[in-house]
């Protein structure tokens, strides 16, 4: 199962080369995940553009469970941000997908080494 992370969700938004790579999964059947804090950057990112990101993030809801940063996702975070040297942002989305044992869907360089993810 896959968790897509903000940089997915954007290209596929904005209908790029890599977001066709993920276009199969979000139209798709299969269960999607997201960590919450994605929408917060999802949100961001285009009202910062002053676009109305409604649309776009009640298709995220709607198409993906969304898995809240708990306790254990937190601290699982601070261990895998200072193993592989992440931003705070990037280790939570990492350790959530490590946490419930999902592939990362990601463009982001910052995971390319790391196991269990997918590089659109």
């Amino acid at each position: 199962m896959k968790l897509l992370d903000s940089f997915a969700w954007i290209e596929y938004f904005m209908g790029s080369r890599r977001g066709l790579k993920v276009k199969d999964y979000i139209e798709g059947t299969e269960p999607l995940y997201i960590p919450s804090i994605c929408l917060t950057e999802i949100r961001a990112r285009y009202l910062r553009d002053r676009k109305d990101p409604t649309a776009r993030i009640n298709l995220i809801i709607e198409r993906s469970f969304i898995i809240p940063l708990s306790v254990e996702i937190a601290l699982l975070a601070a261990d895998i941000k200072l193993r592989h040297k992440l931003h705070t942002m990037d280790a939570i989305v990492y350790a959530t997908s490590q946490h419930r044992n999902l592939t990362l869907v990601t463009g982001d360089q910052h995971f390319k080494d790391l196991p269990n993810v997918e590089i659109i």
